[in-house]
């Protein structure tokens, strides 16, 4: 774990960035006291969702009323004052 001064995080921004790109947390700290700490994002998350386990997906929708054009504008009508 590195260790930087709240002077170091705005005059040395590129070299705290470096560090966090190699993996290493850091602890800012404000006259000697830590203030805030530093973590590197996690690699691990990804970019793509498997929607095959969302709920709405899954839902069975066999017994479920479709609204007509007029019902739906009926219902955004009724819900426009509300916000």
């Amino acid at each position: 774990m590195k260790t930087a001064t709240v002077r170091d995080l705005r005059n040395n921004y590129l070299q705290l960035m470096k560090w966090l790109a190699a993996g290493e947390e850091i602890v800012i700290t404000r006259r000697g006291r830590p203030i805030a700490r530093l973590t590197p994002e996690s690699t691990e998350t990804s970019n793509t969702v498997d929607w095959s386990k969302s709920p709405a997906v899954a839902r069975d929708r066999a017994n479920e009323v479709c609204l007509s054009s007029d019902e739906s504008l009926q219902v955004l009508r009724d819900a426009s004052g509300r916000w």
